[in-house]
């Protein structure tokens, strides 16, 4: 009887320990925000090197996303359940929470190094609450700062000044904007003013108001009153196309400010002669690829001479704080 007593309790310790044991060994949550990936924990655990997300974990409202940053051997990384895949590599010890949790690191690693920071662009008005919240989530925004104008062939947007203002009051801190210009020519016969002098009223409009730009950003897409849009672009057929395009990258390199290119490989072919037309490519490349897919090393849609991107536009047309925006992924 003793014996028998001695075996089951014997039998029944084993059997907590092996529980025990398949809770240590079950992988990490893994989560992907807009600041990033990372992993879920209980906000009692300090998140250090990042910042906590809620409304990307299951479970309690107190478990919320781990968003951690890291420096490794191999370089800056982001800090991962080790059941992601990590192009880089990873190295232990450097990031918060569980041990299977790690720093993925490492030229072209993965979700980390490369993927960016959260961030959108936005064209409207919005409400004073949006930048508040917005200010809590993206690390840059890109405000529409100059726009086609047809009516008068381009000018400066009537809500950037007060756009900016709005951004930089709520505490972001890397406010982008960019132009996008009048390229075509228009049903009413009014000509576009000439790259020299849009550039131009664009760039007083930022100084005189005495903005801080951090990038700026030409935008090239295609648009066509027969498609329901305001204006024509880049309708002057694709030697013409190509010609203006270069025409306005001279201007902007001789500008003293920095420039990217904002474009979508799949339009290429409709401004200009083929895929492999570069109008550019010594500028940096914020690439339009909506996929939904966070993150500037996921960019595979490349035109132009283009092999790799410094942005990614990866959800057009969504709502984030309660605004209409499109969502992106920029390089710091």
């Amino acid at each position: 009887m003793r014996f028998s007593n001695l075996i089951i309790s014997l039998a029944a310790g084993i059997a907590v320990l092996s529980a025990h044991s398949l809770v240590q060994k079950r992988a990490t949550t893994t989560c992907s925000t807009p600041s990033g990936p990372g992993f879920c924990s209980s906000t009692s655990t300090a998140c250090t090197g990042g910042t906590y997300v809620s409304g990307y974990c299951p479970g309690a409202a107190s478990v919320q996303c781990c968003v951690a940053t890291c420096t490794a051997p191999a370089g800056k990384g982001v800090c991962e359940p080790t059941s992601n895949s990590c192009s880089g590599t990873y190295t232990s010890g450097l990031c918060p929470g569980p041990s299977d949790v790690e720093c993925c690191a490492g030229t072209g690693g993965g979700s980390g190094t490369g993927s960016g920071v959260a961030g959108l662009d936005i064209s409207g008005t919005p409400p004073s609450s949006f930048w508040s919240c917005a200010a809590s989530t993206y690390k840059v925004v890109a405000i529409e700062g100059y726009i086609q104008g047809c009516a008068q062939g381009g000018e400066v947007k009537s809500n950037f000044v007060a756009n900016y203002k709005a951004a930089k009051a709520a505490g972001i801190s890397r406010i982008d904007a960019y132009l996008f210009p009048c390229t075509g020519t228009q049903p009413n016969g009014v000509a576009c003013k000439s790259p020299a002098t849009q550039l131009s009223e664009f760039l007083n409009a930022v100084d005189s108001n005495g903005m801080t730009i951090s990038h700026y950003w030409f935008d090239i897409e295609p648009t066509s009153t027969a498609n329901g849009d305001a204006c024509n672009a880049w309708n002057l057929g694709s030697t013409a196309n190509a010609a203006l395009a270069k025409q306005w990258v001279a201007a902007l390199q001789n500008s003293g400010r920095t420039w990217g290119i904002y474009a979508n490989g799949n339009q290429w072919t409709t401004m200009f002669a083929s895929r492999s037309t570069d109008i550019g490519s010594q500028l940096p490349l914020w690439a339009v690829q909506a996929d939904g897919v966070t993150g500037v090393n996921t960019v595979s849609t490349f035109m132009g001479g283009w092999t790799s991107a410094v942005a990614k536009q990866y959800k057009l047309d969504t709502t984030a704080c309660g605004t209409g925006v499109d969502l992106d992924s920029f390089l710091t």
